[in-house]
């Protein structure tokens, strides 16, 4: 976080920007012609909610730095103390390989930080549920609806753990219910749970369903009243094959390699301990995994406006997989390897990371020098030299600029026009239904005739009424835009600045 004041996290300027906006609003008469507050009930609102009352009393990029640790540690501390709750010590400290996965990297920053909430909670519930039932109902009904307001998938992710772990507790209830005994598979390592009271009535599992439904009610209520409930038809699912490979982007970073490596290792130890009885996952745990594994592969890629909804189960899988898994008895020597590797991996993917991060810096350089002579105001309109136009170029594209798995992370620098010049820029996100905001006329307008962000050809012959400047990254990979209707002010490197001239062309 010392590194660079903004991160090369995809998605994260245009966050970084409504926060921005909100908090400004509506003390600013220059913002307040661009966007309008638009509070409503939305499952997807925690950057929302914490970052506007700290903007107004701290630098805007600092507290988008403290965002993002929220949504780095938040999940590896609620892994541990997931991992600690069915009796682990150190193995849940594994958490750490997979903090930086690539939903992180593509500034889905309130997932990230819902994930660490429901752990966190789940662990909660694992500790109190049988000791301390109302508390564990009090405590649980609150962080329900928190992490409705947070991030819907973070809500998702806690019921599946806990409707997981009761599954796992009324099994042998349904089984003395039915006057059937226990079969092998309850009774193994791999569903070894801690001791807990038996349940062996109707009522008991009567008073289970009704503890489960209580903690979900209020969720229930709020979604029913959110918009998010009327969108749908627009599912997109992924073949079979690409689907699969989607279980390895929790560990995509910035070096394929490494992220096989670290995939490897995470997957096949915990594996191969279960096969030698070297480590157990005790059913509270098993039973979620199980879900989680179902939920993935039936879930579409995108639906109701959120894309890459399957890849959020995978990196629920991931840290599954140091949250869920106890070791047991391990030889010194065993256990010595292991953990040198672990901090090994560690170690690598923290350097790497590191140093692309410092050269990022570069590119942010390049992008204020250029934003310079834009005034609060103006409106800019974004593009970039797409990889058809340069593909020598992108193939040997600074790797800070793209993962490991191919996804730029440049695409929403445009939002420091926003941010750092209080000047219109049309790719802000503003869905109703997923933020509390709203583009004002005659801006929405020409958010809609950009659409997509365009690439250096798109915008050579777009029609650009309406925007003062041109602002085009990727300029050094690119010819310049035609002189006849763009001006070129300044070029720094990475990015290029044009006034707009003639802002279309002749009939």
């Amino acid at each position: 976080m010392l590194i660079v004041d903004v991160p090369p996290l995809l998605d994260y300027p245009n966050h970084l920007a409504r926060a921005y906006v909100l908090a400004s609003l509506p003390g600013d008469p220059v913002l307040a012609q661009f966007y309008a507050p638009h509070w409503s009930v939305i499952p997807n609102l925690a950057l929302d909610l914490i970052a506007p009352p700290l903007i107004q009393i701290l630098p805007v990029h600092l507290v988008g730095r403290l965002m993002i640790a929220a949504a780095l540690l938040v999940p590896t501390i609620g892994a541990i103390a997931y991992n600690t709750a069915l009796g682990g010590r150190w193995w849940g400290l594994g958490a750490g390989l997979v903090a930086f996965n690539s939903c992180l990297l593509y500034g889905f920053l309130n997932f990230e930080i819902s994930l660490g909430l429901a752990l966190l909670l789940a662990a909660a519930w694992l500790r109190w549920r049988e000791d301390h039932p109302t508390r564990t109902l009090v405590l649980a009904m609150a962080g329900a609806s928190l992490l409705f307001a947070c991030h819907l998938m973070g809500l998702v992710f806690f019921g599946l753990l806990i409707v997981g772990a009761e599954l796992f507790h009324i099994g042998p209830a349904v089984l003395v219910l039915a006057k059937r005994p226990p079969s092998p598979a309850m009774t193994g390592k791999l569903m070894a749970a801690p001791p807990t009271r038996p349940e062996s009535s109707a009522a008991a599992l009567f008073r289970r369903g009704v503890f489960l439904a209580l903690v979900f009610a209020a969720p229930a209520i709020l979604y029913v009243a959110s918009t998010l409930r009327q969108l749908g038809g627009d599912a997109e699912f992924l073949p079979i094959s690409a689907k699969l490979v989607q279980l390895l982007t929790a560990f995509a970073n910035y070096d394929r390699r490494l992220d096989m490596a670290t995939a490897l290792v995470a997957i096949i130890l915990p594996a191969l301990c279960l096969l030698l009885r070297l480590g157990r996952v005790p059913g509270a745990a098993a039973v979620p995994m199980v879900l989680l594994l179902i939920a993935f592969l039936a879930a579409p890629f995108a639906w109701k406006g959120t894309q890459s909804l399957d890849t959020r189960f995978a990196i629920m899988l991931a840290f599954m997989l140091f949250a869920g898994f106890v070791p047991v008895r391990w030889p010194p020597a065993f256990r010595v390897t292991a953990i040198a590797v672990l901090t090994l991996l560690f170690t690598a993917r923290m350097a790497l990371l590191t140093a692309a991060w410092a050269a990022h810096r570069t590119d942010l350089s390049d992008l204020r020098t250029v934003l310079l002579p834009v005034q609060p105001g103006q409106a800019v309109y974004v593009a970039e030299a797409g990889p058809h136009e340069a593909p020598a170029y992108w193939a040997a594209n600074p790797n800070w600029r793209l993962l490991s798995n191919g996804v730029r992370t440049d695409e929403h620098l445009g939002a420091l026009a926003l941010i750092e010049h209080r000047a219109y820029w049309p790719f802000q996100f503003d869905n109703v239904s997923q933020q509390p905001m709203e583009t004002r006329e005659p801006y929405r307008t020409l958010a809609e005739r950009v659409g997509g962000l365009p690439d250096r050809d798109e915008a050579a012959v777009a029609n650009v009424c309406g925007f003062d400047y041109v602002l085009l990254t990727g300029a050094d990979a690119v010819p310049k835009l035609p002189p006849s209707r763009f001006r070129l002010l300044t070029q720094s490197g990475y990015a290029a600045l044009y006034a707009v001239t003639k802002c279309k062309e002749d009939p």
